[in-house]
């Protein structure tokens, strides 16, 4: 039997709604936010937000309360790291003490969840994800407002991952405030950055010219530190959001950096009315719920 998956993506611009019953879409819908709702991913004035999610699901008529939730990655943290092989008994506390020895924030004020991802011999590879508290918690209490119940969050930039059928990529999605970076390895999401535009009123030129530096700061710095597994050429540079509707931008991304330059493909069969990547990171929800 087909399971209906009701997703809600939430960043400072926007919330994106989105009902699959299997591999099939339902129901989509957005809703753009006021600027002074949600800043830098934290949620400012919760009841607003809330009222606002509650008309986004009022006029698709979606009355499930049980959901799943992305967000943005700004502000978030996430890191691959390396341990010696430990029982399992001993490889939480590890990580813990791993994980206040890279991050850059005390983990006190972070949410840090963990999973072991494929290791050399003799070693145990950890890929770690940290999420600050009061992001956290702000978009959590306005849900509840909503009068939502949140069964699991994850954050854009992987969600995006689980999207990508090929092992080993570059993902750039790119919204109005902010875009990603995601280099994927050996079906590893291992460099993720998510960068704020210095302006919303940057032209699609000055934007460009900001994605171009840093995918070539991100690609070069994955390089150096992956000689034995170094991006060929013919790696795919993915693009998602409002960059995959600029066919001339994104050959002009392909002819500066050297690798093909496609739209990031549609896990759904999508109808003819919705544009998919609109709402990529509510499919990467629906894969995470549906069953392998």
């Amino acid at each position: 039997m087909a399971k209906k998956i009701i997703t809600l993506y939430v960043d400072d611009t926007c919330l994106r709604l989105m009902v699959t019953d299997g591999k099939r879409i339902k129901e989509w819908a957005d809703l753009s936010l006021e600027s002074d709702l949600i800043k830098s991913n934290v949620v400012i004035k919760g009841a607003e937000v809330a009222a606002k999610i509650r008309q986004l699901f009022k006029a698709q008529k979606v009355t499930t309360k049980k959901i799943v939730v992305g967000m943005s990655g700004l502000r978030c943290l996430t890191r691959p790291i390396t341990l010696p092989v430990l029982p399992k008994e001993m490889l939480d506390e590890a990580v813990k003490r791993e994980a206040k020895r890279v991050l850059p924030v005390p983990p006190e004020q972070l949410y840090i969840s963990w999973q072991t991802i494929p290791a050399p011999p003799g070693k145990t590879q950890v890929f770690l994800t940290a999420i600050p508290r009061n992001t956290a918690d702000t978009l959590l209490k306005t849900l509840h407002q909503a009068g939502l119940k949140p069964s699991f969050m994850n954050l854009k930039p992987l969600l995006l991952a689980k999207v990508v059928k090929e092992a080993t990529a570059v993902i750039v999605d790119v919204q109005k405030t902010e875009f990603d970076i995601v280099v994927m390895a050996d079906g590893v999401p291992q460099p993720i950055r998510t960068i704020p535009f210095a302006s919303e009123a940057l032209s699609w030129e000055e934007k460009l010219t900001t994605i171009k530096n840093e995918l070539n700061r991100t690609i070069t710095f994955y390089n150096s530190n992956n000689p034995e597994k170094a991006l060929a050429s013919s790696v795919p540079i993915f693009v998602s959001g409002d960059l995959a509707k600029e066919p001339e931008l994104c050959q002009s991304l392909s002819d500066e950096l050297g690798h093909p330059v496609l739209p990031l493909p549609s896990p759904f069969e999508c109808p003819e009315r919705l544009d998919p990547g609109r709402y990529l990171v509510n499919m990467g929800l629906a894969l995470q719920k549906l069953p392998l």
